[in-house]
């Protein structure tokens, strides 16, 4: 068998293998944290296009006020869900449960935010 051009991953040092893990989830974290920090700083959010065609986060008005800061909030909470599921498969979390479990708590978190805009809204 030829020998892989990548190197194992039990060869990266500790650094560069925490970095790669972020940079694999920032496509998906740094959008969701970019619209919440908007969202609180502009009280305004426009609609926001979910994971399937035609289907919105908070649905398909724009949100003012008190709906549009919780919106952001649980966008911030959602990004950094996917920053937590990063540390989850580090080295760092080797045997911590706090960090094992922080992703699914802050997923948790964020629907019951979104479930809280949805009723005010």
């Amino acid at each position: 068998m030829r020998p892989s051009l990548f190197p194992s991953d039990e060869a990266l040092p500790t650094w560069l293998h925490t970095t790669l893990l972020f940079l694999i989830v920032s496509p998906f974290s740094v959008p969701l944290l970019w619209y919440g920090v908007h969202a609180i700083a502009a009280r305004h959010l426009d609609p926001l296009s979910g994971p399937e065609f035609g289907q919105f986060f908070f649905g398909p008005s724009p949100l003012q006020g008190k709906a549009a800061l919780l919106a952001g909030f649980s966008l911030i909470v959602f990004g950094c869900a996917f920053a937590a599921l990063a540390m989850q498969f580090s080295r760092v979390a080797h045997g911590n449960v706090v960090l094992r479990s922080a992703p699914w708590v802050l997923v948790a978190v964020s629907v019951a935010l979104s479930l809280w805009v949805k009723s005010l809204s």
